[in-house]
């Protein structure tokens, strides 16, 4: 009598690289402009998630399908329903940018669930290091001239400048690493770092999570940084903390409320250290100097707030930055935070909060309806938290705008993927101790059962 446990699935050479292929597209952020003037972002991610579809073509199916498609057709509705078609053309070009940044990470959904969770795990930990390794070399030798000029080759615009306001708030020049902006490579390092947070089985793994992101803030200076701390309880509570089987899953509470109290500890220590390592940017928020944080805090509630009083049944349509022009120059203009020198550009560039934007587009009646089905796709998906994955969405929310972008959706549908992978391979270890239990006890009942019929 032998125990075999069930093997994981596997995924093949081309599976593995069109995943890294389109995380380095998610992370440099290249964006293409197809006949007609349609933007598309991250061409290379949208490559590779079209390339992950057709290999994966075997594995669609109908439970993931009819979600999908009830989504697209709900936001074609809004579109259609929005105020003044005079921007239809515009908001249809939102619809299509949407649809494929959706399409395409339901393909890296697709191909990241055939990996094994450890395998997984080292992907993103390999990313995390070379940007590491990037990031020095940016800051300690003459490659940052490298990167600039690559940089300048590949993004035609939203290039990032403000050189001098990186030595001021930050010390240094932060390291741009072949992408737009720095914020760029803070927000995929923290993500990257999160994901293998959740898939690494190593005993001291929030240690080494912390490290990667007191590494990240040394080498980067980004705020988007914090927000990695602000994870560890929604990862430790929703996800980690689960007992049973799916469906049935338990709270421990025990281990909750011990995460809990280190996160209060945490939170603690990260404000002192905030208010120190971010003394000079904090002033000038206070001063209404730092139109950064403007952008991605407090002009996304104030528009949303407006949007949804004049049009709480439709919002301002997808994309419907024309729309919405003259409202978030108001709110700029009229901001007491903000300091009377600042000159407005355009709506486009002054909103950077995808979490708000789903509000400002779509008002409460087509945010609140998207919201559900975007819940009910989760759940087709199998996502053993919906609350864990929604959270995750929320929290990197703030530090990117962009909602049609690959970016936003990929936050989503990659989140519940690790999160199934987390689940499954919990639920696998669980099934191998109960049958390997199950297989002594009747090894043992065989034994005793041999040894009485000898005596």
């Amino acid at each position: 009598m032998t125990y075999t446990p069930s093997a994981p699935m596997r995924p093949d050479a081309i599976n593995r690289w069109l995943v890294v292929l389109y995380l380095l597209g998610l992370y440099l952020g290249v964006a293409a402009k197809l006949p007609g003037g349609i933007p598309v972002p991250a061409v290379l991610a949208g490559v590779a998630g079209g390339l992950l579809l057709l290999k994966n073509a075997g594995h669609l199916a109908e439970r993931h399908l009819v979600p999908i498609i009830a989504v697209l057709v709900l936001y074609l509705l809004s579109v259609l329903t929005a105020p003044n078609y005079a921007y239809l053309g515009e908001r249809f070009k939102g619809f299509i940018q949407l649809s494929y940044s959706l399409v395409l990470a339901y393909g890296l959904f697709l191909a990241v669930t055939l990996h094994r969770r450890t395998d997984l795990a080292r992907v993103f930990l390999c990313f995390c290091l070379a940007i590491l390794v990037g990031c020095a070399f940016e800051n300690f030798t003459g490659f940052r001239a490298i990167s600039d000029a690559v940089r300048s080759r590949i993004f035609d615009f939203g290039l990032y400048e403000a050189d001098l306001r990186d030595q001021y708030l930050y010390g240094r020049i932060r390291p741009k690493l072949f992408t737009s902006e720095p914020s760029a490579v803070t927000f995929a390092y923290t993500f990257f770092a999160f994901a293998w947070y959740v898939l690494a089985h190593a005993r001291l793994k929030l240690l080494v999570y912390i490290a990667l992101l007191v590494a990240g803030y040394w080498l980067m200076r980004g705020p988007t940084l914090l927000l990695g701390f602000a994870l560890i309880p929604v990862y430790e509570v929703l996800l980690a903390a689960r007992h049973g089987p799916t469906g049935n899953a338990r709270l421990d509470l025990p281990r909750a409320a011990v995460t809990l109290a280190l996160t209060a500890v945490l939170v603690v220590a990260a404000f002192f250290a905030g208010s120190v390592l971010y003394a000079e940017r904090i002033e000038d928020i206070v001063a209404g100097r730092d139109i950064s944080f403007f952008a991605r805090v407090i002009a996304p509630l104030l528009t949303a707030i407006e949007i949804v009083t004049e049009h709480p049944l439709t919002g301002a349509g997808l994309t419907g930055w024309e729309f919405i022009e003259s409202a978030v120059q108001q709110i700029y203009a009229t901001a007491p935070t903000l300091s009377l020198d600042y000159h407005f550009g355009s709506a486009a560039h002054a909103i950077t909060n995808y979490f708000w934007l789903h509000w400002i587009y779509l008002g409460l009646l087509w945010g609140c309806v998207l919201f559900a089905a975007l819940t009910w796709l989760l759940r087709a998906l199998g996502a053993p938290s919906i609350l864990f994955c929604w959270m995750v969405w929320t929290v990197f929310g703030h530090a990117a705008g962009a909602y049609v972008d690959p970016r936003t959706w990929t936050v989503l549908l990659l989140t519940c993927a690790i999160a199934v992978l987390h689940e499954r391979e919990a639920r696998q270890a669980d099934s191998g101790r109960l049958a390997l239990a199950l297989w002594q006890a009747r090894h043992a009942r065989h034994s005793q059962s041999k040894l009485a019929m000898e005596t």
